[in-house]
């Protein structure tokens, strides 16, 4: 019995279910930053391995490896999944900066990124799983705000290499990253240890699995949302230098306004929240999104390109905290959590790429973009179908 007892009382010292806020969103804007930064530094990092556009690729494809055994291997043990996951992004941006110093070949850069992208995936999910376990009410609006950090960071890190790179050395910026991810390992090293103030009277949640039927049907919402996001993201600006009547520069507003956007929207969704059920939030948003990019695929000039791209970011927003929030509340662990998440890569992968394929065979980007309107009517029609998948399972 006191045996019992005593590791009951271990188990609670040794998962603390409070980090401090300032680790929870520091963490997950460098979380932000790390799944975002390649683009911006790839026209460098290309050029320092002398690496051709098809072998960039390379670089792109570990990074994700990386990300989604990253996920799926995401321990019950949050918090060691945390500091495990910020000490091999520190790890990964380090190698990165040497392998950038000497001016090693592809393969080299390439084996940087699988534990960097490792690292990012494991602190994604670790992440929104220590914020479920601190706001067990009210999931859904710490979730978008915790969600809006990664999102901030996601947005900065453009603009912060963008302007950086013509006067610091990109070893030297690789260093400065792997210094950050460093010391937030260290903060949830120390955080671990001494715990939040509540740490010590809250037990672990216990998780009883998702049914396999459950389990299939979210990572479907993902692998559809992964690639709306992505098929949306990635062309708007293509689409901008067609219908928009402008060069580069200005078309690529659309992007960023996509992403401000959704920055924008997850910092609004708490709000909303007060006074709307999850779900409705939910079905609501995806409708307009819906909508807007109908509006989108029929707009002409720079301007109305780029305002319904911010309208697009805003009711995108709350989709994947609101999803997530739901998949907790009906008990994933976090091998599941890590493992959904991991396969909303694979609709990033394959949506866009589609949408390229129809555009060129029809000729038309505006019918191209019917891709990622089908895919939001079939996140649409799946949503409506939520309930009924649960009352299946009951």
């Amino acid at each position: 019995m006191n045996g019992n007892t005593l590791q009951h009382d271990s188990d609670a010292h040794a998962q603390p279910a409070t980090p401090h806020l300032a680790l929870l969103h520091g963490s997950m804007l460098l979380s932000g930053f790390g799944t975002i930064f390649l683009g911006p530094v790839l026209p460098a990092l290309a050029a320092s391995a002398h690496a051709t556009d098809s072998g960039s690729g390379l670089f792109f494809t570990a990074q994700f490896l990386g990300a989604f055994v990253g996920g799926i291997t995401t321990s019950s043990r949050l918090w060691f999944s945390l500091i495990r996951g910020s000490a091999a992004a520190a790890l990964g941006f380090a190698l990165l900066s040497i392998a950038a110093r000497q001016h090693a070949s592809l393969p080299w850069d390439a084996a940087a990124l699988l534990p960097l992208g490792f690292g990012v995936g494991q602190m994604l999910t670790s992440l929104n799983l220590l914020a479920s376990r601190r706001f067990p009410t009210g999931r859904g609006a710490a979730l978008s705000l915790v969600n809006f950090s990664w999102s901030l960071g996601a947005v900065l890190a453009p603009f912060a290499l963008g302007s950086l790179l013509p006067s610091v050395a990109l070893p030297t910026l690789f260093l400065c990253a792997a210094a950050a991810f460093a010391a937030a390992c260290l903060m949830a090293v120390i955080n671990f240890r001494q715990g939040g103030p509540e740490a010590t009277a809250q037990k672990r949640s216990a998780t009883r699995g998702l049914p396999t039927t459950a389990f299939v049907y979210f990572a479907a919402l993902l692998v559809l949302y992964g690639g709306v996001e992505t098929s949306l993201s990635g062309w708007v600006t293509t689409f901008g230098t067609r219908y928009g009547n402008g060069a580069l520069g200005s078309s690529a507003l659309g992007a960023t306004a996509l992403w401000v956007g959704i920055t924008g929207g997850r910092a609004l969704a708490p709000l909303l929240l007060r006074s709307l059920p999850e779900r409705t939030l939910l079905i609501s948003t995806l409708t307009a999104a819906t909508a807007l990019v109908a509006v989108l695929s029929q707009s002409h000039g720079a301007v109305m390109i780029v305002v319904t791209a911010g309208l697009l970011g805003v009711a995108l927003a709350p989709w994947f905290p609101l999803v997530l929030s739901a998949i907790l509340a009906e008990g994933a662990g976090a091998g599941e959590v890590g493992t959904i998440i991991a396969v909303s890569g694979l609709g990033a992968a394959a949506l866009p790429l589609l949408l390229g394929v129809v555009s060129r065979e029809s000729g038309s980007l505006r019918t191209a973009l019917l891709v990622p309107l089908l895919g939001l009517v079939a996140l649409l029609a799946l949503s409506f179908r939520r309930a009924s998948v649960v009352d299946t399972q009951a």
